[in-house]
């Protein structure tokens, strides 16, 4: 490995750098790759094992190396492929490998995303990067404008958005099948959260787990068995996101996209408080006020539901009844009907008027293949940018965790000013916007 490269990893990981290192092959430095597509994992099991799986679906794309913490959950990843390089620090395949690749996939927790990303992007690597793209307001700008900045191509995971489900429903928002917009109700059943405070620690981590690897840039704390890793740590402050967090890049997709990326005026918390602050409380209410476009007829209000939460009689008697509200998706009512948005399943969107299921013809959009298209996109086979790209991503997870800020001050009507990228007169929802990573972690322009 070259010595420029080596003081970047040092600088860019770690303490600072003066200004971002482009490197080989990044479309910042000369165009896409030609030939085959290589490319690197961050994280081999779970979530990731399955974009791992997807990407190498994807004709002529070779994987170079992963890197995971925890080798018993990379077992799948270990046994199909003895032969790749396997790191448990991800730092360090960047440094070893990124002469070798031309994008990477990153399928961590959450408070892992945007540290590898932003790290990958200073090399010039194209970047997937699984929802929610960040966990904090802070990250998520700051990934959005750097990849804008330096021309590279981006893609978030919430492969629905490729789905002929999701694709159709914003086809028929945009052309207006349901008029003029005056509301939006999306909900999700999950339960990431705990209203019990955690017990103590009282063991030591496994062997096959790398405990400070997998804090990475969070606030240091002791292993609890099963409260953090493998799963539940998107019931943790700190590490996850809640249900919102978890569900709601993939939710808030077809509305949010069907009405061309509305902005959050303010927002607020209607459910139950956190109980220490550990845990993401259950069953969420997060109501935003929406600023208005010309899909709209004007400002308008967005709520959001979870666990055993219900959206009001006046949603279900939009659709024809409580057993027409989706357990999980969308509800978007309008000036001349209402429009339901299942998700999951490949389900098309429903409409409704004065209550009663429409035959209005839907043209269906058809399903494209969401890893297929950030690869398409980085050698140059489309003129677009990635269907999710973080230009369009950013600015919808910013809408997401926007309603986990006012989860952590419940009650609060908290005013958003988007351009500024801050809270007006809350020094408290404005504390939480960026969190500051753990010491000898650091990664510049984040």
């Amino acid at each position: 490995m070259n010595s420029s490269r080596r003081r970047f990893l040092k600088t860019a990981v770690g303490t600072s750098l003066a200004a971002p290192w482009i490197g080989w092959k990044s479309t910042a430095a000369g165009g896409p790759p030609s030939g085959e597509l290589r490319f690197a994992n961050f994280g081999a099991g779970g979530r990731a094992w399955s974009d791992l799986t997807e990407m190498m679906k994807v004709p002529n794309t070779t994987l170079v190396a992963v890197a995971d913490v925890d080798r018993a959950r990379s077992a799948n990843f270990l046994k199909t492929y003895p032969d790749k390089p396997f790191y448990s620090d991800w730092r360090k395949l960047l440094d070893e490998k990124a002469d070798e690749i031309d994008a990477v996939l990153i399928g961590t927790p959450d408070h892992m995303h945007a540290p590898i990303a932003m790290s990958a992007m200073q090399l010039g690597k194209h970047v997937y990067a699984e929802k929610p793209l960040s966990r904090t307001l802070h990250e998520a700008r700051q990934l959005r404008e750097f990849a804008a900045d330096n021309n590279l191509m981006t893609q978030m995971g919430n492969q629905l958005a490729s789905g002929s489900g999701n694709r159709t429903a914003v086809k028929c928002l945009r052309e207006g099948l349901v008029g003029k917009v005056k509301e939006v109700h999306s909900m999700n059943p999950k339960s990431w959260g705990s209203m019990s405070p955690l017990p103590d620690s009282t063991e030591e981590p496994p062997e096959t787990l790398d405990w400070d690897q997998w804090i990475g840039v969070g606030k240091y704390r002791k292993y609890i068995p099963r409260e953090f890793a493998p799963g539940n740590w998107r019931k943790r402050i700190g590490y996850g996101t809640g249900t919102l967090g978890d569900m709601g890049c993939h939710i808030y997709h077809p509305w949010f996209m069907g009405l061309n990326n509305p902005v959050t005026l303010s927002v607020t918390s209607l459910g139950p408080a956190p109980v220490d602050a550990d845990s993401w409380p259950l069953n969420a209410i997060v109501k935003h006020r929406m600023k208005g476009n010309d899909q709209t007829v004007g400002d308008f209000d967005f709520t959001w539901y979870d666990g055993n939460q219900r959206a009001p009689e006046h949603v279900a008697a939009a659709v024809g009844g409580a057993e027409n509200v989706p357990k999980s998706g969308s509800v978007v009512i309008g000036t001349t009907g209402a429009m339901v948005i299942p998700h999951g399943g490949g389900g098309a969107p429903g409409i409704y008027r004065d209550g009663v299921k429409s035959d209005v013809a839907i043209e269906s959009v058809g399903s494209e293949h969401h890893h297929g298209n950030f690869a398409a996109a980085i050698r140059g086979e489309i003129s677009e940018k990635p269907r999710t790209n973080f230009d369009y991503s950013g600015p919808m997870t910013e809408a997401v965790l926007l309603g986990t800020v006012a989860m952590r001050l419940q009650g609060q009507e908290l005013k958003w000013d988007d351009a500024a990228g801050k809270f007006v007169g809350s020094d408290a929802a404005n504390a939480l916007i960026h969190d500051t990573y753990r010491e000898g972690w650091e990664v510049k322009g984040i």
